[in-house]
Order: C-alpha cells, then structure tokens, then sequence
C-alpha cells in the first residue's frame, strides 16, 4: 500500500511548526504550509491544522470554538480545492495576534461563488459555512490557477 505525504515548501516538512518546543519570537508570524498533489486525504490537512494551532497555543491561548472553527475552515476549503479542481494544491496556515488566515492554492482559475441558501440541497454549503465563521473571504486568480484566504478571529486570553 502506498503512502502519499505532502511535499513541504521547505525543510523541515511543516515548515514553521518546531519539533520541540520551541523559545518563540513574540513578534514573528507562526505559518505552516504544505504541498499535496491531490491524492491525499483531507485528513492530512486537518493535521496539519492540529499541529498549527498547537504551536499558535504557545504563544496565545484559543478557545475550542475558534479550534473547531479552524478546522472546519480548512476541510472545507480543501474539499473544494480537490472536488473542482484537477491536480495539486497547496494550504497554507498564518497567525497574527487575535487571527488565523487560511488560504488555499489551487489549479482551477474558476473564483468560487457561495450557491443560494437551499437547506433541501445536499452538498454545496461549504463557501457558506466558511464565509459564516470568518471575518473575511477572498478569492483571486494567481499563478495559473486561484488563491482563496479565509480570515479567522481567535478568541484569545492574554497568557
């Protein structure tokens, strides 16, 4: 059986996540990033979340909504990203104080557009669901294919 993993930006694989835990700059920004070649499970990018916010913990404390909320944000702009599109994509996680941005890369120059509301409908909520929990969704043509970013507040508590 074959094992596909992304293919990191740079080394180490999760770019910006440490193995250890680490003495974090206070002012530099926390990024994760990684490459998939459209093969993978989504399951691989919720990781990559887990471990995003893991170390965004180490700097500033995020309630299990706001946990949740990222997640979900990332499965469903990484669905997308592998159900219109063919070949890879690439996720990538940001945070500033207070806010996590998510933005996908993929192939397809196609901007996505949120259907009418129909809770009849089975499928096609996820734009609605990601515009929703952020604070603000963008979507660009880039590199021959689309970038889409999603902005997330965290609710945070000084540490």
């Amino acid at each position: 059986m074959s094992h596909h993993h992304p293919r990191a930006a740079s080394s180490p694989l999760l770019a910006g996540l440490p193995a250890q835990r680490p003495e974090l700059n206070e002012t530099a920004p926390i990024r994760a990033r990684a490459i998939y070649d459209g093969t993978e499970p989504v399951a691989e990018a919720r990781a990559l979340a887990r471990q995003f916010l893991s170390t965004v913990q180490l700097r500033e404390a995020v309630s299990p909504d706001s946990r949740d909320a990222l997640r979900l944000v990332v499965s469903e702009l990484v669905t997308n990203a592998r159900t219109h599109t063919s070949g890879g994509y690439s996720l990538t996680l940001e945070h500033s104080p207070g806010v996590a941005v998510v933005s996908v890369w993929d192939t397809s120059p196609e901007i996505p557009a949120a259907r009418p509301r129909d809770p009849r409908r089975i499928g096609g909520h996820g734009l609605q669901i990601v515009t929703s929990l952020c604070t603000s969704f963008q979507a660009s043509r880039n590199h021959g294919g689309k970038r889409v970013s999603a902005t997330l507040p965290l609710t945070t508590f000084a540490r």
